[in-house]
């Protein structure tokens, strides 16, 4: 039986004016080895009983009542939530300040250490509850989850079981379930603009759009074609994930709402090099497929302004794209709605980035920061770097 007991959440930090003050563009060597650049150094660590399909931070700081923690200590200054998926979901209480006789084992403490403001500062991760259907023996592993912007106290996860659950972390209970696609859902996301709107992909290829004041229907936005699969980064075409059959239509793996203009989503799939950007006003074809990738793309992040996309995959690259002069995302109106008296709308190719960084190995996912938006975050193997724009 394969164990898991070597699976832990960690938090880790970086000396922010360090990160205002660095610009790797001045440095010639660029290196992971370079000690002038920022080293994150680990603030709070906890186990976690499976590998982690997913984890963020809440989007904005709780209400009082949901920042309320199991720990009593009164030297609590700050406190954040954090919640991770794997066969149920979990939320943590990520406290700064933490008094000496709350401590436990997540406690992670170091004067010297890069990134604390004030010499001393402690920090701990603890289990604050968890949310799995308590109907059944066995919840289904989950995939993805997303936190609703607009209001924190919702988060909706997808699961290999065909279906999406929506949670109020208030309660830690299910405000909903229901079944979203044929097959297992990979990844759901929140729309930026309304908290009863979501999204999911999943294996049966289809991007679909949920509204829950009106579950008895969704809307399909768009559906990937089967065919010829990525290419291998020596050009060598590495065996893929199979859809369901022949014609079947290819697994989608991640999608994102634009931040700024919730009409648009990114997606990308699970067997393919290209990433499709959808206007949800005109389903069924995209408005813009961004091809510049030689293999599998694994990641896709909008920046805060919602004008440019990071993409990352197995071809070792970063990619950074230009959206602000696509005409829909400027301010410009929908592509026309295909139906049968009117020409299938346009699909825009764009194949150049503005910006491609080479990672030493496949890149599986990244993040733009919210604080500071000229940097991203990727991960590859063990590591993470960021990256600035």
């Amino acid at each position: 039986m394969e164990s898991y007991s070597s699976n832990n959440v960690t938090i880790i930090g970086l000396n922010s004016s360090s990160m205002n003050t660095y610009d790797p563009y001045d440095d010639p060597m660029n290196s992971f080895t370079n000690s002038t650049h920022p080293q994150f150094h680990p603030l709070a660590t906890a186990p976690h009983p499976y590998p982690p399909t997913a984890l963020a931070f809440s989007p904005t700081r709780l209400s009082e009542s949901l920042q309320a923690s199991s720990s009593s200590g009164q030297m609590v200054r700050t406190r954040e939530m954090l919640a991770t998926s794997s066969e149920c979901i979990r939320l943590w209480d990520f406290a700064q300040g933490v008094a000496e006789d709350d401590r436990t084992s997540g406690f992670v403490t170091e004067s010297r250490r890069l990134g604390l403001s004030q010499k001393g500062t402690s920090y701990q991760l603890v289990p604050r509850s968890q949310m799995a259907n308590s109907k059944a023996d066995y919840s289904a592993p989950l995939t993805s989850f997303s936190w609703s912007q607009l209001d924190p106290s919702l988060i909706v996860t997808s699961s290999i079981d065909t279906t999406c659950t929506v949670w109020d972390i208030s309660s830690n209970s299910a405000i909903t379930q229901l079944i979203a696609h044929d097959r297992e859902v990979y990844d759901v996301c929140w729309s930026s603009a309304s908290r009863e709107i979501f999204a999911s992909v999943g294996a049966d290829g289809s991007v679909r759009m949920f509204d829950l004041r009106s579950l008895d229907h969704s809307t399909i936005l768009y559906e990937a074609q089967g065919g010829p699969f990525q290419a291998g980064r020596n050009g060598v075409a590495p065996t893929p994930i199979s859809p369901a059959g022949p014609g079947a239509a290819a697994p989608l793996l991640r999608l994102k709402f634009n931040p700024v203009d919730p009409n648009y989503i990114a997606v990308c799939s699970a067997v393919g090099t290209d990433v499709q950007l959808l206007d949800v006003r005109a389903p069924g074809v995209p408005i813009v497929e961004l091809r510049a990738h030689q293999a599998t793309v694994n990641g896709i992040a909008w920046s805060g302004d919602g004008n440019v996309l990071g993409t990352c995959g197995d071809d070792c690259q970063v990619l950074i794209w230009d959206l602000s002069g696509v005409p829909s995302l400027g301010g410009g109106p929908p592509p026309p709605q295909p139906n049968t008296r009117t020409t299938t709308p346009h699909t825009k190719t764009i194949r150049d980035p503005i910006l491609a960084y080479t990672a030493p190995q496949e890149v599986n996912a990244l993040t733009w920061s919210e604080a500071n938006r000229d940097w991203v975050a990727i991960g590859l193997g063990r590591r993470i770097k960021c990256l600035k724009v």
